[in-house]
């Protein structure tokens, strides 16, 4: 009888221990559970503050970006464009045939305070001019928009010939510096042309609106 007893309160124990075992199962279950989850919102939480942080990066380019282009907009809409139109001979029938420099401003407000410069170069020296003093530089004063305004610079017969008919080579360098509305600014075009006798025109040669130095008094 205690041997039954015993055999059966042995039983018992390792019953309540098998139940404990299977409990403890479950809770480390459920506690991987949870921790798999709390990871996952972790994950999710971090991912979002990595997406608001980038939002937030191309938010702040953006509106450099505008301000950028904004900026570039009132600056071109704010200043005068002073530019060559056109280079043609006249009077070329007469004993004072001449370049005339066809010259405007092509922005929106008035250039102020500009100055006009000409060298004419055949075969690579400077063109002599058939009136004695006369200058290559003309002062501008104020220029509307988009009126032409004209500059002349005279050639000999000879020279004039030697020139249209191919026998020599003509450049003109126009410059021309000038200021805006707006103070403390300073603009500079600068242009280069060569003569095409068998077209008869001027070929653009290069040039900058990056001049070294400046002339404007």
């Amino acid at each position: 009888m205690a041997e039954h007893r015993l055999k059966r309160g042995s039983e018992d124990q390792e019953q309540e221990e098998g139940v404990l075992r299977k409990e403890l199962e479950r809770e480390r279950r459920r506690e991987h559970a949870e921790e798999q989850r709390v990871s996952r919102v972790i994950g999710l939480t971090d991912l979002l503050a990595v997406l608001m942080v980038v939002a937030t990066g191309f938010s702040a380019f953006a509106t450099w970006r505008t301000a950028q282009v904004t900026g570039l907009v009132f600056a071109i809409a704010d200043r005068p464009f002073m530019g060559v139109a056109k280079l043609e001979f006249e009077a070329t029938d007469t004993t004072d045939p001449h370049l005339t420099v066809v010259y405007k401003n092509f922005g929106r407000i008035p250039a102020v305070d500009g100055l006009v410069t000409v060298d004419a170069w055949i075969d690579g020296k400077l063109a002599p001019d058939p009136f004695p003093g006369a200058m290559d530089v003309h002062e501008t004063g104020s220029i509307a928009p988009d009126v032409d305004q004209f500059f002349y610079r005279y050639f000999s017969a000879d020279s004039y010939k030697a020139v249209v008919g191919g026998k020599s080579r003509l450049r003109v360098d126009v410059r021309i510096d000038y200021k805006g509305l707006a103070p403390n600014t300073q603009y500079c075009e600068y242009k280069r042309f060569v003569y095409d006798y068998r077209s008869a025109t001027f070929r653009h040669a290069g040039g900058s609106n990056k001049c070294k130095g400046t002339q404007i008094f």
